[in-house]
């Protein structure tokens, strides 16, 4: 066999592998090798795809900015209003007031003042002035007995209403005593007493029992091991009222059935932030991931919670078939979250690098980890704000 008819069958075996496509949206053609799906969309396309979803994301954003700040508006209106009523009430009675005052001490009359008369006016009141000591009665006896009786008497009067026995003078409370020393002393002299009374005075058992004391709004951030290594930046702000529950081969489900024990004790209007579905786009179909997402919102519904689901983030090592089904699936969550009052935040543009996942494709490299959690801090940071 010669070279020119080896050559010959091997530009024909590379006619038969490649072969060209035509693009469904843009209608543009490429050569692939290999034999494509029916609904082949070229990378422009799905870019644009791309823009045009985040563009509807940011307009139903600033649809729902603009009813808020009109709703603002007219409240402040009408607090505007109400204010400007009392305040001209309140003018009109310091008004009458002020000249019913000045016709009762004129009687009506006018008079010519200048201002000489009115220096003299104030010489004169200053003359009146009479000096006296208030501490002259201390300097005899009989002034210094009579103020020791007088504190004698309001000591007796502050006994006599507080809840000690008659006749113990166990105790003397004054006003500037703080409920907790109120407490210690009754309690150190019942010890001395051995009498096993309750001295303690009519209100502060109540008053320190219902002190409660305020708590922070509690957050959780609950999802699969792509949560892995990101409890330091999300929790940094606030350790003690922010919570990382990472699931290790978590699916909607899972999530589903472990929810209200993870939040028990999450306290009121707690924040939520959800990053779950990666493990089931590998298993389930497109209407079995639906129901599972339309069944985790119903448990949500029962907690008094503010809601945002995180997006899917995107798997490399499965191809593109996988891609664009979390695409749709992430497409479809942003409408039902829109639908159902939760929010929703995607990560799709920022971890397109294949340098931010590990090794195996699926998850996260270290790198990866620091910007999904500074992405949930400043998630966070906003929701809370």
């Amino acid at each position: 066999m010669t070279d020119s008819e080896v050559a010959v069958g091997v530009t024909h075996v590379a006619d038969d592998t490649m072969k060209m496509t035509g693009c469904g949206s843009c209608g543009m053609y490429m050569i692939l090798e290999g034999a494509p799906g029916k609904s082949f969309v070229c990378m422009e396309c799905r870019l644009i795809e791309l823009m045009e979803e985040k563009i509807r994301g940011l307009e139903m954003q600033v649809e729902s900015l603009v009813e808020f700040r009109k709703g603002f508006e007219q409240i402040m209106e009408q607090r505007h209003e109400v204010s400007e009523g009392k305040s001209s009430d309140l003018q009109m009675e310091a008004g009458l007031g002020n000249s019913e005052g000045r016709l009762g001490e004129e009687s009506g009359q006018w008079k010519h003042v200048t201002k000489r008369t009115r220096q003299r006016k104030r010489r004169a009141s200053e003359g009146e002035i009479e000096l006296q000591n208030r501490f002259a009665e201390l300097e005899n006896e009989e002034g210094a007995q009579q103020v020791v009786t007088e504190g004698d008497r309001a000591r007796k009067k502050r006994r006599a209403v507080s809840p000690i026995g008659k006749g113990e003078e166990l105790m003397e409370i004054t006003p500037n005593m703080s409920p907790r020393r109120i407490q210690d002393g009754l309690k150190r002299i019942t010890r001395e007493n051995g009498n096993g009374k309750n001295l303690q005075p009519e209100g502060t058992g109540d008053r320190l029992e219902n002190s409660t004391v305020t708590r922070k709004r509690q957050v959780y951030v609950i999802g699969d091991s792509l949560l892995r290594r990101i409890d330091r930046p999300v929790t940094r702000a606030d350790p003690e009222n922010r919570r990382v529950c990472c699931l290790p081969g978590a699916k909607i489900r899972d999530v589903d059935l472990r929810l209200k024990r993870i939040l028990k004790g999450a306290g009121k209007n707690p924040l939520i932030i959800l990053h779950v579905g990666t493990n089931d786009t590998a298993r389930f179909s497109l209407e079995s991931i639906k129901g599972d997402y339309v069944r985790l919102g119903r448990t949500l519904k029962e907690i008094e919670a503010q809601v945002i689901f995180s997006g899917i983030l995107p798997v490399p090592r499965e191809g593109q078939q996988r891609c664009d089904k979390i695409m749709t699936i992430n497409r479809w969550l942003r409408q039902w979250c829109y639908k159902e009052g939760f929010g929703m935040y995607g990560h799709w543009e920022a971890f397109m690098d294949r340098g931010q996942f590990s090794r195996d494709g699926l998850h996260l490299s270290r790198e990866g980890n620091r910007l999904l959690g500074w992405r949930l801090a400043q998630l966070i940071k906003r929701a809370l704000n």
